[in-house]
């Protein structure tokens, strides 16, 4: 069943982003994980965003193949992600990076469904939020017109230096003002992994 607090466009983006699909493919996934559109429906919403350039629409004769354009630009939570899988090979450790990163950034815990945003689809090893500072994120998130399942998940770390983090945090705002001129030097971000 579709979700409303999630729209059309991110549930497109979502089966895209791994990698193309045609028209008739990606309803049929859309179909077997149980949201029905009619392919007319996503036929026009596909070709409506290949318009405004966040797709890329190819021809492959009979079909028409739809991918994520990559001029379009990157949610903070797929750049986490994005460093958060460049630093590790191992997804227990991505996970955990990703979930101390954002929990930097908004001083709360993480939601499951802010994971998911990042890129990360499987099981989630990091250690569970209590119920109160789950509860108090839950609350703060519903005031800005977010709204969380009461049964979602919330993932906390200790909070404690990691230069990892930082780095990956730092490198995200130097590439997204464009100051990399101003940066001398460089940074390893990549995890060393024993």
């Amino acid at each position: 069943m579709f979700a409303p607090q999630r729209s059309f466009k991110d549930l497109v983006l979502s089966y895209l982003k791994p990698r193309e699909h045609s028209i008739s493919s990606l309803a049929k996934q859309l179909k077997g994980d149980g949201y029905r559109f009619h392919r007319l429906f996503v036929t026009g919403y596909l070709k409506a965003l290949a318009d405004v350039g966040i797709l890329r629409e190819k021809e492959i004769p009979p079909a028409k193949v739809y991918s994520v354009s990559s001029s379009r630009e990157r949610t903070l939570y797929e750049a986490i992600g994005e460093r958060c899988r460049a630093a590790s090979g191992d997804e227990r450790i991505q996970v955990r990076l990703a979930v101390s990163a954002l929990q930097k950034l908004f001083r709360r815990p993480i939601f499951l469904g802010e994971l998911r945003e990042a890129g990360f689809s499987g099981p989630v090893e990091a250690p569970a939020a209590s119920r109160e500072e789950k509860e108090e994120a839950r609350r703060a998130l519903s005031k800005l017109a977010v709204d969380v399942p009461a049964n979602e998940p919330a993932y906390a770390v200790e909070e404690r230096r990691n230069e990892t983090r930082d780095a990956i945090l730092l490198d995200i705002l130097v590439e997204r003002f464009g100051m990399s001129s101003l940066v001398v030097g460089t940074r390893q971000t990549r995890l060393v992994e024993r």
